[in-house]
């Protein structure tokens, strides 16, 4: 079978979570190569050191999830670490990752709002918003990962 037949076999749900995924793990390999020296670091005064950067990839996409139940974000401490930043991105990725496994084909139909975004749509739609954040952080962090003089790995993880 080629990878387009694969690609029509499979539901919504798992092409959205295979996005992420794809992104979530370059993220991950990337986060382990970042130099524990570099957690101060901002390119310019006002943005996000690396470790803000790292925390906001780590837990945003319960923003997402937050929004589309009307509940409370679940925003942890920022991390003094590298090393502790990689810990809290394990294990919020495999919260999020069983999260977004667990929409069914008709949740990802429902409408449903996030109104920090001032958006309603249907779920499918919101998880691609989140995919998109998730690339474009990503992309910030490689851009910070090379400043510091690290060679990052490729931009998406395509074993997924």
């Amino acid at each position: 079978m080629v990878a387009t037949e694969l690609t029509a076999e499979r539901t919504a749900g798992q092409q959205a979570l295979k996005s992420w995924k794809m992104h979530r793990n370059a993220l991950l390999e990337l986060a382990e190569m970042l130099p524990e020296s570099g957690g101060a670091y901002s390119p310019w005064e006002g943005a996000m050191t690396t470790l803000e950067l790292i925390h906001h990839l780590a837990w945003t996409p319960d923003f997402f999830f937050a929004g589309m139940e009307e509940r409370e974000m679940n925003i942890p401490p920022v991390p003094s670490t590298v090393a502790e930043a990689r810990v809290l991105l394990k294990q919020l990725t495999h919260e999020h990752e069983q999260k977004l496994a667990s929409y069914s084909e008709s949740d990802l139909k429902q409408i449903k709002s996030v109104k920090a975004l001032n958006i309603t749509e249907p779920v499918l739609e919101i998880l691609h918003r989140l995919v998109g954040h998730e690339a474009h952080h990503k992309g910030q962090l490689y851009v910070y990962a090379r400043m510091l003089g690290v060679k990052p790995p490729f931009y998406v993880d395509l074993s997924v």
